[in-house]
């Protein structure tokens, strides 16, 4: 049998878990990014109604993701600088990607926030680009953090800690 879960840590199954449920959210809302990028095929109203309904679903994600990145930065973060450091490192490049999501999504949500009537399907098409790039990073972040962050945050805490930061960090995220 498979084991559903990489990590010992009870606090990083959580975290493992929203991941997993966030990348069921984001395959909800990629495929119509990518439609919008990538289809030259589509119709005015077809791209009008894939446009309103990516909306839709990015303005359901975003919440899930703030409150989950929220947990990392709050109490993984910390957990993690007391070993390593902050002045450069892993920690510093998982923020930055935490940043750089929020301002691909920030922007999507900016320029997506006048009536589809007035987007051409031009203007969609690359407001949509943004959430293709989002999707991407996003993507590649969640690598990092299972690939990198978690499992040094694995080897480092101590019994205690690990129950702090499952204390703190088991809420749901929706």
């Amino acid at each position: 049998m498979k084991e559903r879960f990489k990590f010992a840590i009870p606090a990083l199954r959580v975290l493992e878990n929203e991941h997993q449920y966030l990348t069921y959210l984001m395959n909800e809302w990629h495929p119509l990014a990518l439609r919008l990028v990538e289809d030259d095929e589509i119709s005015e109203s077809e791209a009008k109604n894939t446009f309103s309904l990516l909306r839709e679903k990015l303005v359901k994600f975003i919440d899930p993701l703030k409150n989950h990145t929220d947990k990392e930065e709050s109490h993984v973060f910390p957990a993690l600088i007391k070993y390593v450091g902050d002045e450069q490192g892993p920690v510093v490049a998982i923020e930055e990607e935490h940043e750089e999501i929020d301002a691909y999504i920030g922007h999507f949500l900016y320029h997506s926030r006048a009536s589809q009537l007035e987007l051409t399907w031009e203007d969609m098409r690359e407001i949509a680009n943004d959430a293709c790039e989002a999707y991407e990073v996003i993507m590649f972040h969640f690598i990092k953090e299972e690939s990198i962050i978690f499992p040094m945050v694995q080897s480092i805490l101590q019994p205690r800690e690990q129950y702090d930061m499952l204390e703190n960090v088991y809420d749901s995220i929706i």
